[in-house]
């Protein structure tokens, strides 16, 4: 969260990211956000000129495409986006009706599944500030946003999520499937367990919670070797720092009240065959492997001893999932 006013930088960065990727020629790994650049602009891109996503989309794309930095970051934003657009049409279809999102920065999946929502009451919950913000840009750049989205202000560290709930009109009793992307890893722990505990306790049967999050193990390594937007998150004061513990995932999140069911992990090969593979059945970033291999080894290199241990122990236990979260009643 900024001050004077201003948004999270790392909302705008992943929806910069996911603006670039929609322009892609290849349908079959285009980013389905279509919407998200007309709601970036100059004036967000400048907020956000320490990443080289900030000016890919000024650039020519293939030549951009070229750039790690930018090819690396709209690549995750590709997958996380396409998984959890299709778990959310499923949830929609399978009978939810109230979709709330948490700390939705830009996120336009009200715009871009109209008609799927029409009769779904959408409360999209972040802080203050970017919430104001992005309402302007949504003004500006869409219109009014549909009749059936309620916009509630929170402080993830600090306020209770169920309350935030029921001042927007939030009905306990029904089937609920609530989106948590990008959010958790900048979360204290307390905050986070309360609000699981808070989504269990408030829903009702059937209820679903999308989430992102780290292992505890990964998030050490980055947090003591930041690079790319890691480094670029900690630089603007948003700093990461939650992960579950390693090789506890399930026994976590049922402590909250929630079952660990559908995951995929980001970068593994499923990750790569669901989302990634081009129509001429190449992998989207063959381009760049040489590259990308060459900076892993850099990165360890760089490293003393007791790094290159941790950092071991963190592929070995540790992953970055995209997670389905039943709420056990």
């Amino acid at each position: 969260m900024e001050a004077n006013g201003l948004p999270s930088r790392t909302s705008i960065l992943t929806a910069a990211a996911r603006a670039f990727g929609s322009r892609e020629p290849d349908a079959s790994v285009r980013n389905p956000d279509w919407i998200a650049e007309q709601l970036i602009g100059t004036a967000e891109l400048a907020l956000i000129a320490d990443h080289p996503i900030s000016k890919a989309l000024d650039r020519d794309f293939q030549e951009a495409m070229n750039d790690p930095d930018v090819f690396g970051f709209a690549w995750l934003m590709l997958v996380r986006t396409r998984f959890i657009d299709e778990m959310m049409e499923r949830a929609v279809r399978s009978g939810a009706t109230q979709l709330v999102i948490l700390g939705a920065g830009f996120d336009t999946r009200v715009h871009r599944f109209t008609e799927l929502l029409k009769d779904t009451a959408v409360i999209e919950i972040d802080y203050g500030t970017t919430q104001e913000y992005k309402k302007r840009r949504v003004e500006v750049a869409l219109g009014r946003a549909p009749a059936n989205v309620v916009y509630a202000p929170i402080d993830f560290a600090r306020e209770s999520l169920g309350e935030v709930l029921r001042r927007a009109r939030f009905q306990p009793g029904r089937k609920t499937y609530y989106i948590c992307e990008g959010v958790s890893m900048y979360v204290p722990e307390d905050g986070m367990r309360e609000m699981l505990r808070a989504i269990a306790r408030e829903s009702g049967p059937g209820s679903i919670l999308l989430l992102e999050y780290l292992n505890r193990g990964g998030l050490e390594v980055l947090r003591k070797y930041p690079t790319g937007m890691i480094k670029n998150a900690f630089d603007w004061g948003e700093p990461f720092v939650f992960g579950v513990p390693d090789g506890q995932d399930r026994e976590f999140f049922l402590e909250a009240g929630l079952q660990l069911g559908e995951t995929l992990k980001i970068g593994s090969p499923e990750s790569v065959k669901r989302y990634a593979m081009r129509q001429d059945g190449s992998y989207y970033g063959a381009h760049l492997e040489k590259v990308f291999q060459q900076r892993r080894e850099a990165a360890l290199k760089a490293m003393d001893d007791v790094g290159r241990q941790q950092a071991a122990r963190a592929a070995a236990m540790s992953g970055y999932w995209l997670a389905e979260l039943t709420v056990q009643l």
